[in-house]
């Protein structure tokens, strides 16, 4: 499922025109971003919680050369699903 396809279930599931299920979906998306850049924790319940974490420095290794590589530290984003969507599967 790509973008598109979440704007046209939108579009469906809440009777609205697509232009405006894009405009809703871009939204949450944005709001999403602004949060994530800003550090902040996301929990949507009954589908999981996106959370910002420190990521190490460390040392990589390039695949097609064997080279090592710094890796610099930073920031990375992790999700956790929820009790619900870990039910999904079984």
């Amino acid at each position: 499922m790509i973008k598109v396809d979440i704007i046209n279930e939108v579009a469906t599931i809440a009777d609205i025109t697509k232009v405006k299920a894009e405009v809703a979906v871009e939204a949450v998306f944005e709001a999403m971003r602004e949060a994530m850049k800003r550090g902040e924790r996301i929990e949507l319940r009954g589908f999981g919680v996106f959370q910002v974490k420190p990521r190490k420095r460390g040392i990589g290794r390039n695949p097609r050369t064997g080279k090592e590589v710094r890796i610099p530290p930073g920031r990375t984003i992790r999700f956790k699903p929820g009790k619900e969507l870990q039910n999904i599967g079984g």
